[in-house]
């Protein structure tokens, strides 16, 4: 009887230790069931490629933001893009291997991991839609034409190739392109179609009101973030359009239908 009993229980041993390990997993009605292997990760997102045009444009940040890129690049943080922040940018971005600029961009905000980043993304990439008409051949003509008079000195009233101020240069460089404009930035203002910020090309008209209360002042765009205009302090000069200075004053930019 022992004998007996003693094979059935080694074979009840045998069957178990046969069974699949699925089947040993299954539990009886209401117990506990095995547990899962958790779901992978899903993958990082690629960087922003430098072929990606939204990545490398320039972009404008908050003051706030401007101080969080300051402390990335281990400057001092007083939310002024200077020329000190630009070049340690540009060395944080060569150091990174992207595309250096000394502006901040996506590519360079998502390098530094701010959290702003993404939003910031997601604007531009919804704004990237039908934009005023890009610039043509006039506007490139009056751009050069322009920024062959550097270094002339300003004359009050100037409009010709010895002396201009600000809207009689950007009236003399259109006139290069057989585009005529009135000789006043107040009425070159009313002129156009309006661009954001944001959209500058080169050839668009850029004002300012650094002469007094309104669009005082004008230049034109030679690029999204730099403008030819005459100065009364270093005569006919390219500088930037939003620095501390200038980008105080900034009052808006239009684009001509006839320099296309």
């Amino acid at each position: 009887m022992k004998q007996f009993t003693r094979g059935i229980v080694l074979a009840a041993i045998i069957t178990v230790g046969a069974l699949p390990a699925s089947a040993m997993a299954q539990t009886p009605s209401g117990g506990t069931p095995a547990a899962t292997p958790p779901a992978a990760a899903p993958p990082a997102p690629a960087p922003a490629s430098p072929d990606d045009e939204i990545a490398v444009k320039a972009v404008k940040l908050t003051r706030s933001q401007t101080k969080s890129v300051q402390r990335r690049v281990k400057v001092r943080p007083d939310g002024a893009l200077g020329a000190g922040t630009r070049t340690a940018l540009k060395r944080y971005q060569r150091t990174k291997k992207l595309v250096a600029t000394g502006r901040p961009n996506l590519q360079t905000l998502h390098a530094m991991e701010l959290k702003f980043a993404a939003a910031i993304e997601a604007k531009l990439r919804a704004d990237s839609g039908p934009q005023a008409a890009a610039a043509g051949p006039a506007a490139a003509q009056a751009v050069q034409a322009a920024m062959s008079q550097a270094g002339t000195p300003y004359k009050y009233g100037g409009d010709g190739p010895g002396g201009f101020d600000c809207s009689g240069l950007t009236m003399w460089a259109y006139a290069q392109a057989g585009v005529k404009l009135p000789h006043y930035s107040f009425d070159q203002y009313t002129m156009g179609e309006p661009v954001e910020r944001d959209a500058i090309q080169p050839g668009d008209l850029v004002f300012f009101d650094t002469a007094g209360p309104g669009a005082s002042d004008v230049g034109i765009a030679t690029g999204p973030t730099t403008v030819v205009s005459a100065t009364s302090s270093r005569g006919v000069v390219e500088h930037e359009t939003f620095d501390d200075y200038w980008g105080a004053h900034y009052v808006g930019a239009r684009r001509l239908a006839t320099a296309g």
